[in-house]
């Protein structure tokens, strides 16, 4: 790291009486001084700059120490601006950087001068360390991150919340669905653990897929966490469930938009016993990771190569604006046939219906579902209706 400065007795006061924090921030996050300080004033959040952010969670705050933070609210990050320096330098020469050691910090701190020369020795910045940066963080950004998971028991409470939907703790044991204790992320770099079990904020782990050779697919799911805060955590962002659908000869799949539904539809279909002429519909379930995901082709083709000769792909989207959209746009690119929940029965998804419903309502819903499913022949969304003699709108 020499580039002839001298570096001798450094500290921080000295280091943030050349460059500010928001600065140093800037320099190792890549995000310009005056988005920073746009966070700072209006409490407003950015997308990650460490990772792929569908909703903007990362914001930076004072305490009431002077000191500036950066959160990244899925738990990626959470700490001052050396701590986003040494975060960046660990990944950038490969190795764990802990400013908890002295030896480690004060090797921060150099490469702060090192890398703002200019500031503190003048001349100009050195343009090939602060594009090493730069190349960094978009190899971080693009870097799987390693999710671990240590696993408590199930209690009474998480079998009440999920029956509600309709789902048994066997059903979830057999599609890998875990009550969590505490959660890690990049453990090597951060070694403390993201979340410990709270009856009042649980935290139950999906895991998704795991190839060997590779890190395990996870998502995190917080359901009592407002919407608006980070309900998930996830390394993953391809379909939900395929290691559950076991056979090559569905007569239907659907496609719905999160695991909690494609947990309620499948728990609830499997209790059932719906066929034709003694003969059991074999239906299979599968979720997109969030509700404005586009599928990708190789995915569309591999549902298809589930289903039996005359079999179909359904889609069940919420009953909202971005639900609809989704379902038009399935419809659209590969003529997944929609349904979705008509308003009038107070759910926008199947999981809120299944709370609602006693099972023979459900019932009902879903055998006068297939019967539109087989009937329809237009290009119209097709509703779950109340009454039989109803139409598709």
């Amino acid at each position: 790291m020499g580039r002839n400065i001298n570096t001798e007795n450094v500290n921080k006061n000295f280091i943030l009486s050349k460059v500010s924090q928001v600065t140093i921030f800037s320099t190792y996050f890549n995000i310009p001084s005056q988005t920073i300080q746009y966070c700072i004033d209006s409490g407003n959040f950015i997308n990650s700059p460490i990772r792929e952010d569908v909703h903007p969670s990362f914001g930076f705050k004072y305490d009431n120490r002077g000191r500036l933070k950066g959160k990244d609210f899925a738990g990626y990050f959470w700490g001052d601006c050396f701590d986003a320096a040494a975060f960046v330098i660990s990944r950038l020469e490969n190795k764990r950087i802990n400013i908890a050691n002295k030896r480690d910090f004060i090797y921060v701190l150099k490469h702060i001068m090192i890398t703002h020369k200019q500031l503190f020795y003048g001349g100009e910045q050195d343009a090939t360390l602060t594009e090493a940066i730069k190349l960094s963080i978009d190899r971080i950004r693009k870097k799987k991150p390693n999710i671990e998971l240590v696993v408590r028991d199930w209690n009474k409470y998480d079998e009440e919340y999920w029956q509600q939907f309709g789902v048994n703790l066997p059903y979830l044991n057999r599609h890998f669905v875990y009550p969590i204790d505490q959660y890690y992320i990049e453990r090597a770099i951060n070694p403390e653990p993201k979340y410990f079990y709270d009856v009042k904020d649980p935290c139950y782990g999906y895991l998704l897929g795991h190839k060997k050779g590779y890190l395990p697919s996870i998502k995190l799911y917080f359901p009592n966490r407002p919407h608006g805060s980070t309900r998930f955590i996830t390394n993953s962002n391809h379909l939900e469930g395929i290691y559950n659908l076991y056979y090559n000869d569905y007569d239907y799949i659907v496609l719905t938009k999160s695991t909690k539904d494609r947990l309620s539809l499948g728990c609830t279909w499997d209790s059932l016993s719906i066929g034709y002429s003694k003969q059991p519909i074999k239906v299979g379930f599968i979720n997109i990771p969030h509700e404005t995901y586009r599928l990708r082709e190789i995915e569309y083709k591999w549902m298809i190569s589930k289903l039996n000769f005359d079999g179909k792909l359904i889609s069940l989207m919420d009953n909202d604006r971005t639900g609809l959209e989704e379902a038009q746009w399935l419809r659209k690119n590969y003529n997944i046939q929609p349904i979705i929940i008509p308003k009038e029965l107070g759910a926008k998804d199947f999981a809120e219906l299944r709370s609602k419903y006693d099972i023979t309502q459900i019932t009902d819903f879903i055998k006068q579902t297939l019967e539109f499913i087989n009937y329809d022949k237009d290009e119209k969304l097709i509703q779950y209706t109340k009454t039989s003699n109803a139409k598709p709108f």
